[in-house]
């Protein structure tokens, strides 16, 4: 999957706001077992605006699911893209998952 979007960006695959993994794991309760945040990134208080650093990250990224979702078949993603997000210090979620 080449459009997997990630608004956790303290993860360390994330560049961008795209991830660059070569392959993330949806858990059954849609949380992106994947993440792996970095504490220095997390500290930040500063971030560059989209127009000075324009995200064109193309990683073909395999996406393991285990979700109770349309697009799972056989514990894999089908859909054309996901975004992976979450508020605060929660663990992040796909927000592509629907319900079967």
């Amino acid at each position: 999957m080449k459009d997997l979007k990630c608004g956790k960006k303290e993860c360390r695959f994330n560049k961008g706001y795209c991830c660059t993994a070569k392959g993330i794991s949806i858990s059954n309760d849609t949380c992106c077992k994947s993440y792996d945040p970095i504490e220095e990134k997390r500290k930040s208080l500063f971030e560059v605006a989209h127009e000075f650093a324009k995200a064109n990250y193309t990683v073909d990224t395999d996406v393991q699911c285990s979700a109770d979702c349309v697009f799972q078949h056989e514990k894999c993603c089908t859909a054309n893209g996901i975004t992976v997000m979450s508020e605060n210090d929660r663990s992040p979620q796909c927000l592509t998952y629907v319900k079967k």
